[in-house]
């Protein structure tokens, strides 16, 4: 990897990172090991996610653009700069480019559902987790998407505790200072401990 691909991927989870600066205290909660690909993937999320909030043209078109890339990444190969850490894993990104156009339809609760399961299984082999996470995908997916989401529990470490700092934020209605973030993330981290 070189110096140039590097400054490129830090530069989309620096964007990521600024959109969820509770992340720089609430990251202490996850497993060293795991932060920077936490990081990266929690990237990748917000890339592929934005594709819903866009215009119906310009959604199809990014969506086109990441299905290709994701098909790629399934072949080993990339062009974002986001696949430098993730790519070398084996994983089901041509599930995942094929549940993708469930972003474009919030109202399909069964390609949402669908969405959701790739995505935990993809989560729990990046994380080396044994725990069920698609009701709490779901979760995410519906609050990113501008649902009323239902509660839920499981899923990784990493997961556990952004889902926790995102339904923290929308009871809130914004930012949380740096007590609040302290809270809800070892809150969240102790979740899997005690089941």
């Amino acid at each position: 990897m070189s110096e140039s691909e590097s400054s490129e991927a830090q530069s989309f989870i620096d964007a990521w990172q600024a959109a969820w600066p509770e992340w720089r205290v609430a990251r202490v909660f996850v497993p060293e090991q795991q932060r920077a690909l936490a990081e990266h993937w929690f990237a990748l999320l917000a890339a592929l996610t934005e594709i819903a909030g866009l215009e119906p043209v310009p959604a199809a078109a990014k969506l086109a653009w990441w299905q290709e890339e994701l098909h790629a990444w399934g072949k080993g190969a990339r062009r974002h700069p986001l696949g430098q850490g993730l790519v070398r894993r084996a994983l089901p990104w041509d599930a995942l480019a094929d549940a993708l156009p469930a972003l474009l339809n919030p109202a399909d609760e069964a390609a949402l559902q669908r969405l959701a399961a790739v995505l935990a299984d993809i989560e729990q082999t990046l994380f080396a987790e044994n725990t069920e996470g698609r009701a709490r995908l779901y979760h995410d997916l519906r609050l990113i998407l501008g649902q009323t989401p239902p509660k839920a529990r499981g899923g990784t470490r990493p997961r556990r505790v952004l889902s926790a700092l995102a339904r923290a934020r929308q009871q809130r209605g914004g930012q949380l200072s740096a007590w609040q973030t302290l809270r809800c993330s070892w809150q969240a981290a102790r979740e899997g401990d005690s089941a």
